[in-house]
């Protein structure tokens, strides 16, 4: 992610999809890491995982815009 802390200083969106993506990493992380998950806790942990992936692909996506 050398690029991404290339790229961060100079695009607010950019910053704010990445921060937004290391807080999910980090919340589906603490949750995955219990011995065991509630049913609504599972659910969470899948809604987590797919906001972080859309962050991602959305932050993917400025970057390949930013690079042309």
């Amino acid at each position: 992610m050398e690029k991404v802390s290339r790229i961060r200083s100079k695009s607010s969106p950019i910053e704010r999809l990445a921060h937004k993506h290391a807080e999910l990493k980090t919340q589906v992380a603490q949750l995955a890491g219990q011995r065991f998950l509630t049913a609504a806790e599972d659910r969470q942990v899948h809604a987590l995982k797919r906001a972080r992936l859309a962050a991602k692909d959305a932050l993917r996506g400025l970057l390949r815009a930013d690079k042309h």
